[in-house]
């Protein structure tokens, strides 16, 4: 296992979730050599939104398309 590429992905991954701000809980998987970000906010469905991508591009595209089908930004700027 390259160690260098896993600290490199879990940097790629913290950054995500440091744009985020909260919202999500992004981590490498070293295992599954996949990207995982959990939704953390109170407007998706019960059981929940979990989004998996080998890319990060990809990965922050299915983030943003979640928050759009479950209205995030709305909630997010009616919340301030």
């Amino acid at each position: 296992m390259d160690d260098t590429r896993d600290a490199e992905q879990r940097r790629i991954a913290e950054h995500i979730q440091w744009q985020k701000q909260g919202a999500w809980v992004v981590f490498w998987g070293v295992h599954t050599r996949r990207y995982w970000a959990f939704a953390c906010w109170p407007v998706i469905p019960a059981r929940g939104v979990v989004i998996s991508a080998a890319d990060p591009g990809d990965l922050y595209s299915g983030m943003r398309q979640v928050e759009r089908e479950h209205d995030y930004l709305g909630w997010r700027h009616r919340r301030r």
